[in-house]
């Protein structure tokens, strides 16, 4: 089986949350209360930030939505001292083992988007990819089900890999008036 992944388009996102919202709902983690949502403790598995560009009154907003990118060499599988993070053979996705976590927290020390989040008892969990859901027979995770724009896509990562290069090479021939390059 081929390597599935999600991708995001930056050009599509609007900011609405509707992602990080059903991937709470869909592995039934804790709402939000004030305190956890100012301190950030409540679990999140997909997180959708704010990038603010520009001057002031002159400024513009990106959204960015984030979660586990399932590295094919993930640093968080090398790192945990337990074996707790293993790569799931059928297509690549990378699974914890809470049984064996001991919540030394190497795992976010080693991942560079920061992901690793750790729960009441302190041991780290971590998106899926859905994966009961997906042996259920669902086509697609949570969070790119519930994208009113479409912002994620789900699929073969070698087929979305082309797909957004295409996407870009066309972005590119637009910024000039030359569709080729000069010395």
């Amino acid at each position: 089986m081929s390597k599935n992944a999600i991708y995001f388009d930056i050009d599509r996102c609007m900011g609405c949350y509707s992602c990080q919202l059903a991937c709470k709902q869909e592995n039934d983690l804790a709402p939000h209360n004030v305190e956890e949502a100012i301190e950030q403790r409540s679990p999140v598995w997909r997180r959708v930030i704010e990038i603010e560009q520009g001057e002031y009154g002159d400024e513009t907003v990106d959204y960015v939505s984030l979660s586990c990118v399932h590295c094919a060499d993930a640093p968080c599988v090398i790192a945990c001292p337990t074996g707790a993070l293993s790569k799931y053979q059928e297509d690549g996705r990378v699974l914890v083992d809470q049984g064996k976590c001991i919540g030394c927290r190497m795992c976010l020390q080693v991942c560079p988007f920061g992901i690793p989040q750790f729960d009441k008892n302190d041991l780290m969990q971590k998106c899926t990819l859905c994966l009961e859901r997906m042996e259920e027979g669902k086509e697609e995770p949570a969070c790119v089900s519930a994208c009113p724009a479409k912002a994620l896509q789900f699929g073969d990562a070698n087929k979305l890999t082309i797909e957004l290069q295409k996407k870009a090479a066309s972005k590119l021939v637009l910024m000039t008036d030359k569709p080729y390059a000069t010395l």
